[in-house]
């Protein structure tokens, strides 16, 4: 089995599922880092301007690319010799990562790559404008992980010696990939905010459950933008050039979000914070009216994210059976997913300010 996308350099996430930093970069990296992070709130305010998008949201975009590219050969650090590294799941095969142990200067080189590849493929997608702000905004909140702001700073990183940043095309396989990258990122960085909500309503610590709860509905809003930027392209093509590459004879096995560890350690995390929290909206607005609204924006986002993969799925499978299922399946990839988001509505509905009154019947 090969990567959908040989031409892709590997791309290596933490072993430990922590996509945020302990040690502040060197000064170089820093100033990069806080140029980027004010570009990508620039470009994120002009996408949501009042007075519509224009010209202005294209410079700001080109601004934000050259800062994100910019920083991206600023953290670069000598790629691992990533040969000996093996895939945890056959979908790290496919989208080219491998896990390892990572210091935060080669976290930080990774985590600028994806960001940058993906943030020049959306200057040319064709995206909900409400989608690449929430996506730029997620950009804006992992980079600003990469410095704790405080302790010694990092020395600066050696230089590869021949940086030759990889550039996308942009063919519709090639956007898959990448932005699949950053949807990986913001899921680890969704889950462990979950995770750090989790710890504050356990030790008391109210205000850091209210900032993580808030951190990781920008995350999760991110993920679902990402999601949908990956989507960018006509059924026919998804049909022709992306479904086959996740199927027999292209992989061993078929390809399924099931089996995505990334995203599975966030669902894992949402699935602690229901007893973590499990006091009604109701009740919990009464005691704390914005730790309540807080958790509410949380489990809004995460129905609305399979909402939305119902959509996409829609739009580029329609009626046709998943690809884990087979022919043989009586049920459609959309169906499948309909009943995923049911489980999950049903289960929030009493934690969330207008839950859906829903129930299985089996």
């Amino acid at each position: 089995m090969s990567a959908a996308c040989p031409d892709i350099p590997i791309v290596v996430l933490p072993e430990n599922n922590l996509v945020r930093a302990s040690t502040r970069p060197s000064p170089r990296v820093a100033a990069a880092l806080s140029a980027a992070v004010d570009a990508l709130t620039r470009l994120h305010t002009e996408l949501l301007s009042p007075d519509g998008a224009g010209g202005v949201v294209k410079a700001a975009m080109d601004a934000a690319v050259d800062r994100a590219d910019h920083l991206a050969v600023v953290a670069a650090v000598a790629p691992m010799d990533t040969a000996p590294l093996r895939p945890i799941v056959p979908n790290h095969e496919y989208f080219g990562v491998r896990t390892a142990h990572v210091d935060d200067a080669y976290l930080a080189a990774e985590m600028t790559t994806v960001i940058a590849r993906a943030l020049t493929d959306l200057r040319n997608a064709r995206l909900d404008l409400n989608d690449q702000a929430a996506e730029v905004r997620a950009m804006a909140a992992l980079l600003r992980g990469l410095d704790p702001g405080s302790g010694p700073a990092a020395p600066e990183p050696a230089a590869p010696a021949h940086p030759a940043p990889y550039r996308p095309g942009g063919d519709e396989l090639t956007r898959w990939v990448i932005t699949h990258h950053l949807y990986f990122l913001l899921n680890l960085a969704a889950a462990d905010a979950v995770s750090q909500a989790i710890a504050g309503l356990r030790d008391g610590d109210r205000d850091a459950a209210l900032a993580a709860l808030r951190t990781a509905t920008v995350h999760v809003r991110g993920f679902t933008a990402a999601m949908m930027h990956s989507g960018d392209m006509s059924a026919p093509c998804y049909d022709a050039k992306v479904r086959p590459t996740m199927q027999p004879p292209a992989v061993p096995v078929a390809l399924t979000g099931r089996t995505q560890p990334e995203h599975r350690s966030f669902r894992k995390a949402m699935r602690g914070l229901l007893p973590a929290s499990p006091e009604s909206f109701g009740k919990l607005f009464a005691a704390d009216p914005e730790l309540a609204v807080a958790r509410d924006a949380l489990l809004e986002a995460d129905l609305q994210d399979i909402e939305r993969h119902i959509i996409v799925t829609a739009a580029l499978v329609g009626d046709d059976f998943s690809i884990i299922q087979g022919e043989a399946s009586a049920e459609s990839a959309i169906a499948v997913l309909r009943r995923m988001r049911h489980i999950r509505a049903e289960a929030y509905q009493d934690l969330m300010r207008y839950g859906d009154v829903v129930s299985l019947t089996a």
